[in-house]
């Protein structure tokens, strides 16, 4: 059977709406195309493209979890205004599906390679493809939840949403075969024998990461949500995958040592850092340079940005703002974090001072910044990117998620260690000696996380898996008054963006945000 990839008219990949509801324009023929190992390298470096480029694109809930006390973006994410958030740019899941359609590209086409590729990298191939798409369905799966599962990349039909948990078990049914096959990340090597050195391919290690979260969301989501399924089953597994990667078994992986070497590693993309696990890498060879995803850089002012030349101006510029009462009521006196993560934060948090930073403190945690000049204003730089690799999994977050399921499944002595092995990197006092461990060892555990993972973007998520409680106490706007109901009926996902529903009649947009649209 011929086998064909759909290229859209506007340009090879180019930004439009996705093949689930869009009539292919062109057809070029791929039967002849696979035919050396420089073809599957091609297509896994377009796939990869794709990974840092697009799969991440849709931020909206990540901006609505952020920890702050003034928020930069728009304030229908933070309070998740219904009226605002549907038919907006931040629910169009077009982007992240062109990852799914690459990697069913190459796992349909690249066994016409087979006669000049040996099978191990045949293998490799397939495992690469299985962690991209795996971690395609999963990403997706939380910002939407109920969605397509597409059968090939060759097929126009459409398709019609998918349970939530068939979505996630997609996901990690892909990412079982990748971690089954994939090399450790210092085994993993291109077609030439050349080290990989990125983190942002698939290995036995982020493919572990996916896994013990792909196994933590879909405990969490049958428990809030009451779908039928065992969760306890779940976080065992997750426990299993994140104590892969804690014990070595799947990767060499080490903490940075201190809050101050962690910045440092964060701020300088040519070291690698021993703590990530799957990182979004910066490419300085880009006609464009970004950063993608960073969330923290919409913090970013005084002293790096170009624009916020002093420190009385930081509180005007726009920026997203944590004042010095959030992070002092965040970490205890003796923690090292907010003397690394915010610039010169003892000498500006004085009353004194208060006077000239509005009591905003200046985010430190990424110091390395990639500067362009404004052509419309002769000597007028901008901050075009943060200059760092991406640390999307690290080790830390595994030790916390492990602790997260060891509480949910009553091993708290285990839980405890986890959580306190965290707490050790930053000098914070140990569980239960800290100011408010009183409030529990679950809570103990996403407060760490917070602390530990401030403006990095995973706060929303961590707030859904631990429950309607902290939805209602930890958010804010309409998630404050959100009903149990409102939740099962899809609240906490993003609404299907208007455009797919002109071209697909199956899609159904879920309960919740069906009440908002006229």
């Amino acid at each position: 059977m011929k086998k064909f990839l759909y290229i859209i008219l506007i340009g090879l990949f180019s930004s439009c709406n996705s093949l689930l509801d869009v009539e292919p324009e062109i057809m070029v023929s791929f039967d002849n195309f696979y035919k050396t190992e420089q073809d599957l390298e091609v297509t896994l470096y377009q796939l990869q493209d794709f990974v840092h480029g697009r799969l991440f694109d849709i931020q909206t809930q990540e901006k609505a979890g952020m920890l702050d006390d003034y928020t930069g973006n728009s304030l229908a994410e933070w309070y998740w205004t219904p009226t605002t958030i549907i038919g907006g740019q931040g629910t169009n899941w077009s982007e992240s599906y062109w990852v799914v359609y690459m990697a069913n590209v190459l796992l349909e086409n690249m066994g016409t390679a087979a006669a000049e590729v040996s099978p191990e990298r045949l293998q490799y191939y397939e495992a690469q493809a299985c962690f991209a798409k795996g971690l395609a369905y999963f990403i997706i799966g939380q910002r939407w939840g109920a969605v397509p599962i597409t059968r090939n990349s060759t097929s126009s039909e459409v398709y019609g949403n998918k349970p939530i948990l068939e979505v996630i078990d997609t996901a990690i049914a892909n990412a079982t075969k990748a971690f089954n096959y994939l090399p450790k990340q210092s085994e993993l090597q291109d077609r030439l024998g050349a080290k990989i050195t990125s983190k942002q391919f698939g290995s036995k290690g982020s493919a572990a990461a996916l896994l013990a979260h792909a196994y933590a969301w879909k405990g969490s989501l049958i428990d809030l949500l009451g779908l039928e399924g065992n969760s306890k089953d779940c976080y065992d597994k997750s426990i299993e995958y994140a104590t892969f990667i804690i014990d070595g078994e799947a990767g060499a992986y080490s903490f940075a040592g201190s809050p101050e070497a962690l910045c440092e590693l964060f701020s300088d993309i040519d070291k690698e850092n021993p703590e990530t696990i799957f990182e979004l890498t910066m490419d300085m060879q880009d006609d464009i340079i970004t950063a993608p995803y960073v969330l923290g850089a919409g913090y970013i002012g005084y002293p790096y940005h170009p624009d916020v030349t002093k420190p009385s101006s930081h509180k005007w510029s726009g920026k997203s703002l944590i004042s010095y009462e959030t992070i002092e009521k965040l970490y205890e006196e003796q923690d090292l974090r907010p003397e690394e993560y915010f610039y010169e934060y003892e000498a500006y948090r004085s009353a004194d001072s208060a006077k000239i930073t509005g009591g905003y403190a200046f985010p430190n945690k990424w110091r390395s910044f990639v500067y362009t000049t404004d052509p419309n204003l002769a000597g007028k730089q901008k901050m075009a990117a943060v200059k760092t690799n991406y640390a999307y999994w690290r080790l830390s977050d595994i030790y916390l998620l492990r602790a997260e399921c060891y509480v949910k499944t009553e091993q708290d002595g285990l839980a405890q260690a986890d959580l306190n092995r965290v707490r050790s990197n930053a000098n914070a006092v140990a569980y239960p000696g800290g100011r408010d461990d009183s409030r529990g060892l679950q809570y103990a555990i996403f407060h760490e996380r917070e602390r530990e993972f401030l403006m990095e973007g995973h706060r929303f998520f961590d707030v859904i898996r631990n429950g309607m409680e902290y939805i209602n106490r930890e958010l804010k706007g309409t998630f404050t008054t959100m009903t149990l109901m409102d939740v099962k009926d899809g609240a906490i996902f993003l609404p299907i963006f208007d455009d797919a529903f002109e071209l697909n009649g199956l899609l159904r947009q879920n309960a919740y945000w069906s009440q908002f649209i006229n």
